[in-house]
């Protein structure tokens, strides 16, 4: 627990809380704005026009926010070069996961603000299409399950190398091959993690560029994405303790 309060007081000096907040309050303000714009002709497609907006702002933000966080796990032992010290005082593998654990305390916090940003927006705006609980559960847990994924990469990166402009551009170049994504077929966007926004989402878009016209629609919950994910966190964690635990310095 003590070593669980020293990394949460490093994240409280570097403002990761405040960050939160900030970045609910985007999530609430874009997202009202969305659905205010929204054409009449999508009366009754409410939620899914939130699902949708909601992966948008995801893929955009998160990568990026989960960089930082985990830098800002990583830069203070960087600097100092006291990691050697701490494995001293503290085992490798209970450093390590608590730097998980601290991080993805910060990561339900964003999940929750999220959530209740949905809910306060249908809501203030009396959506008529019925609360979709199960899409609406099954997305908040793919999306915190993503969010930890790529946490925990951009963690192994951050503790890996002490330059963390290296894990920054990773970060970078992820969610721009991810936002494109995208456009890309189902089988290719499946090998990009950063992509998992949109392919976790179960929402689709029609497009009709001659009559300009977007329609949503429904698919059945992606379930077999999730395993693929459960499946990639597990063997980040595993190879990330490894090369933690053999770390000098």
């Amino acid at each position: 627990m003590n070593t669980l309060k020293m990394e949460f007081y490093k994240l409280k000096h570097k403002k990761m809380g405040m960050m939160v907040i900030l970045i609910g309050l985007f999530q609430y303000i874009y997202l009202a704005w969305a659905i205010t714009k929204m054409h009449s002709d999508k009366i009754g497609q409410e939620w899914m026009t939130c699902l949708y907006v909601v992966f948008q702002i995801n893929i955009i933000l998160m990568p990026l926010f989960i960089a930082m966080m985990a830098s800002r796990l990583s830069d203070i032992e960087h600097k100092g070069n006291t990691f050697k010290c701490l494995k001293v005082l503290v085992s490798s593998q209970r450093l390590f996961n608590t730097k998980i654990l601290c991080g993805l305390s910060y990561l339900i916090g964003v999940v929750v603000f999220q959530l209740i940003a949905m809910v306060i927006v249908s809501k203030q705006q009396s959506f008529i299409q019925v609360m979709p609980t199960r899409y609406l559960g099954y997305y908040i847990g793919a999306v915190f399950l993503l969010d930890a994924t790529l946490f925990l990469l951009q963690l192994n990166l951050s503790l890996l190398f002490t330059n963390q402009m290296i894990a920054f551009i990773v970060a970078l170049v992820g969610t721009f091959v991810g936002l494109y994504s995208m456009f890309f077929s189902e089988k290719v966007s499946s090998w990009i993690v950063w992509g998992y926004y949109a392919l976790l989402a179960p929402v689709r878009m029609n497009w009709d560029p001659a009559t300009r016209i977007k329609d949503y629609y429904w698919i059945n919950i992606p379930i077999e994405r999730v395993f693929i994910l459960i499946g990639l966190f597990m063997g980040l964690y595993i190879v990330g303790k490894r090369l933690f635990m053999r770390k000098e310095g």
